[in-house]
C-alpha cells in the first residue's frame, strides 16, 4: 500500500518545545506500521528523540514481539489499516494481555478510527514535532 504522500513532514524548527526522555528515563514503544519508508521515518525521529522502539510490520508481527518484551513496552504506536492484523484489533488483544498499555493511533485514511480502543489518533501526514509532542502527552498522562 503505497502513499502519494509523505506521513511525517518536517517543519524546518528544532523541536526544542518537545519534551524528551532523560537517559534514565527512557520510555519503550512498540512501532507497528506496515510501509518500510514510513515505519523507518517514525523510528528514526522518536530513536533521536531518545526513545527506545521496537518495530513490527504488521500486528501479527508485532503479537510477537509483544510476547518476548511486552513488560517493557510503555506505548503502542500503530497504523490502523495494515494486511494480516490491523491496529485496532491489534490494540484489543494487547489490552486484553496488558490494560493499562498506552495506545496511538495512526492513519492516512479519513475518519480516523471509529473503535473505542484508539484513545489518541494522528492524521498522517503529520510532523515530526507532533508525533513528538502527542507520544510524550499520552506517556506523561496518568
Amino acid at each position: 500500500m503505497e502513499s502519494s504522500y509523505p506521513a511525517v513532514v518536517s517543519s524546518g524548527q528544532p523541536a526544542d518545545e518537545v519534551r524528551v526522555p532523560e537517559p534514565e528515563q527512557r520510555e519503550t514503544i512498540l512501532l507497528v506500521e506496515d510501509e518500510p519508508a514510513v515505519r523507518q521515518l517514525f523510528a528514526a525521529a522518536l530513536i533521536r528523540a531518545g526513545y527506545r522502539v521496537h518495530e513490527a510490520r504488521n500486528g501479527q508481527e508485532a503479537m510477537k514481539v509483544f510476547d518476548q518484551h511486552g513488560e517493557t513496552i510503555d506505548l503502542l504506536l500503530t497504523d490502523l489499516r495494515m494486511p494480516y492484523m490491523g491496529g485496532a484489533e491489534l490494540a484489543h488483544q494487547l489490552r486484553a494481555k496488558r490494560k493499562s498499555l498506552k495506545l496511538i493511533c495512526v492513519s492516512g485514511y479519513p475518519g480516523g478510527t471509529d473503535d473505542d480502543t484508539a484513545s489518541d489518533f494522528l492524521a498522517k501526514p503529520f510532523s515530526r514535532d507532533d508525533l513528538l509532542a502527542k507520544v510524550r502527552e499520552v506517556l506523561d498522562r496518568k
